[in-house]
């Protein structure tokens, strides 16, 4: 089974919004995005096709569990019959997470099972509106919401939560500083690795999965620097491809450490998971030089082995985190050794725990993550 959404896009592409089936629309968004106006730009489009249309704006960046129970009782006194995710991940994931609570009640975020089918579409259905490039959440399986009591982030994953639609316009994405641009291109890059050498890799994620690696590294400093609308375009496209392979796939611990990092350490995600890519890739050498190493040819790289494929590939991520200036290290991400150090039993913990980590190609025990970490504070390349 190879999931994926109906996918619209190109410029302009919102305007399917006025064809989409559904009577009853509850959007889920934030205050930024009403502010820039691309709300309105959405009811306008609602309102052409006669619908009703219930606005939730109060989702706020790593949302929390009672932020997506609160969406979910304005959609149970609602009953919308289509639900919109419009945002960045954090819209469109308190987005999934109401979707589910909408049609489960009965079901707690945190009991959510990927190998479980629970109905939701019976109900409504989800289409997903992307602001930002890099989340993928439009096209896959899951959602990440913060859990309110331990400040953990729970990665929930679904196959229903994988939506109806994707609507791509990328001229939503223009308005992003070139910061987030930054940020959020990295969390694609690191969804595309991370799919490639998961242990459910297969043909058909691996074919986007490459495909998003190559847009990245030809396009994502241009799309910082320059605001070019081109390299932006094929950024948002790219998000969207390593959605489909993450979805298809799995990841790995990039994304578990990455989550962990965040959560606790207040790291936007795009920053936290760039940072860890490295030394994740060095960690699953032994597992995956050979799928390094067709990456390296996938780009092109000149003079790649599988004796140095993992430092090359590791070095390349470095490198173009440099160039897009975040410096790949704590303290280029904003985190103090002293307080990284602190919290190495709780990261230790939540990254162990994370459902990402399940599909890494090496398995990591709780020894191998505490020894990452102390890595991590030496800034040096993990050899073990």
């Amino acid at each position: 089974m190879f999931k994926c959404p109906q996918i619209y896009y190109g410029t302009g592409s919102l305007d399917r919004v006025a064809g989409l089936k559904g009577d009853q629309v509850l959007v889920v968004t934030d205050k930024i995005i009403k502010q820039l106006g691309l709300l309105q730009e959405v009811e306008k489009r609602l309102q052409q096709k006669g619908a009703q249309v219930k606005v939730f704006d109060e989702v706020e960046p790593d949302p929390k569990d009672s932020t997506a129970a609160k969406c979910a009782e304005l959609a149970a006194e609602f009953k919308p019959d289509l639900i919109i995710g419009l945002g960045g991940g954090s819209s469109m994931d308190v987005a999934k997470a109401a979707f589910f609570q909408y049609k489960r009640p009965d079901v707690k975020l945190c009991d959510m099972s990927a190998l479980e089918t629970y109905g939701l579409k019976s109900k409504a259905s989800l289409v997903e509106i992307p602001t930002t490039s890099g989340t993928g959440s439009e096209a896959s399986v899951g959602c990440v919401i913060t859990d309110s009591e331990s400040g953990r982030k729970l990665s929930l994953a679904c196959f229903e939560l994988v939506p109806d639609v994707a609507i791509l316009d990328p001229s939503l994405a223009f308005k992003m500083p070139p910061k987030l641009r930054a940020t959020t291109g990295l969390d694609v890059l690191v969804h595309a690795v991370e799919a490639y050498i998961a242990n459910l890799h297969n043909y058909f994620a691996d074919t986007v999965a490459i495909k998003a690696i190559q847009t990245v590294f030809q396009y994502l400093e241009k799309s910082v620097k320059t605001g070019d609308e081109e390299a932006m375009e094929r950024m948002h496209y790219a998000a969207t491809l390593a959605g489909i392979a993450m979805t298809n796939s799995g990841l790995g611990i990039a994304h578990g450490i990455g989550h962990s990092v965040g959560a606790l350490l207040h790291v936007p995600h795009g920053a936290a998971v760039g940072f860890v890519l490295p030394y994740a890739i060095e960690f699953c050498a032994d597992t995956s030089k050979e799928r390094y190493l067709e990456i390296l040819k996938a780009l092109g790289v000149s003079g790649a082995t599988t004796d140095n494929a993992t430092k090359k590939l590791s070095d390349m991520a470095r490198d173009l985190m440099v160039r897009i200036q975040i410096t790949p290290t704590l303290k280029g991400i904003g985190v103090s050794e002293d307080k990284f150090r602190k919290a190495i039993p709780e990261l230790t913990e939540f990254s162990e725990n994370d459902v990402t980590s399940i599909t890494s190609p090496r398995n990591a025990t709780t020894q191998d993550f505490k020894k990452i970490f102390e890595y991590m504070l030496k800034n040096k390349p993990i050899d073990f």
